[in-house]
């Protein structure tokens, strides 16, 4: 926890500078509503979440996150999840062209084996823009590095490395624009079979079309391989229960108003094993955010 605490007032520290100038910035609120078919232990759940980013427009950003998440179990007492999320990204200001993110992640939990775990973590991201006027994005490539400790009983880490890349594939006023988002997880597990698990190791690739066209955005996704402890959404999300992921889907549409709001629908399928049942379970969720961009 001092770890994590730490680096929340590092990353203050750094942004103090450009929150007294002029900010700019994004706000949204997020509902969810999951269905477990085939669990053996649970039987519905949902969150709410609200995010803030803010940052001068030009190198300094701040991200801030709440989630709150409730899970109905069929014949044990219900899991109540609070987790917070803070990072600091530095876009060209450190080096030419890169974006730099630090961050920390703190869940506080019903779940004994998880509660009071932290993730830190640290992105690397080099953009690559055209040498001529308009100085367009043409893609970009990174490396993220998260470090997730659970303390409360068995005291073990989980160490992840997610290599990154986005390529833009047509960018037109008419067309719209089109973008690939591809994304590796390789996850070590400390300890694992102290926590229900056969291997240390496990590996998955993502991978992601994003569509943009007026005021319209779209986005289909999905993955295969394996995933547990996984951290995604760059540390706004932590899979801390222990279940073992074999694959995944996800499908998003968006429309931004004039005045900057903007609302979104998301539907994402995932299949994991439960480790304390043996079964196989689907689990689908269905978000619906309203945002507004200032």
């Amino acid at each position: 926890m001092r770890k994590l605490i730490g680096v929340l007032t590092v990353s203050l520290l750094f942004s103090a500078p450009a929150l007294s100038q002029e900010i700019h910035g994004y706000e949204a609120i997020y509902g969810s509503y999951v269905n477990y078919s085939g669990s053996g232990i649970k039987d519905y759940g949902y969150s709410g979440t609200a995010y803030l980013a803010v940052g001068d427009g030009k190198e300094h950003s701040l991200q801030a996150g709440y989630s709150y998440t409730k899970i109905k179990y069929k014949s044990a007492p219900d899991l109540n999840q609070n987790e917070f999320t803070l990072a600091y990204s530095n876009t060209n200001g450190i080096l030419k062209n890169h974006t730099f993110t630090f961050g920390g992640h703190y869940i506080d939990s019903d779940d004994d084996l998880t509660d009071g775990g932290y993730a830190l973590f640290f992105d690397g991201t080099y953009s690559s823009y055209s040498k001529t006027y308009p100085y367009a994005f043409n893609w970009s490539g990174g490396l993220g590095f998260y470090y997730t400790r659970y303390p409360n009983t068995v005291d073990f880490y989980v160490f992840q490395l997610t290599p990154h890349a986005t390529l833009k594939l047509f960018s037109d006023y008419k067309k719209g624009a089109l973008y690939l988002d591809l994304t590796g997880y390789g996850i070590h597990v400390d300890k694992s079979s102290q926590v229900g698990l056969s291997k240390s190791n496990y590996y998955s690739l993502e991978g992601t079309l994003r569509y943009y066209y007026g005021r319209y955005d779209f986005k289909v996704g999905g993955w295969v391989g394996q995933q547990v402890f996984a951290v995604k959404k760059g540390g706004f999300i932590v899979y801390n229960l222990s279940e073992k992921y074999k694959g995944g889907a996800e499908l998003e549409t968006g429309y931004t108003f004039k005045n900057g709001l903007r609302f979104s629908f998301n539907v994402s399928y995932n299949k994991y094993k439960e480790l304390s049942t043996d079964n196989s379970v689907n689990q689908t969720v269905i978000t619906a955010s309203l945002g507004y961009r200032f």
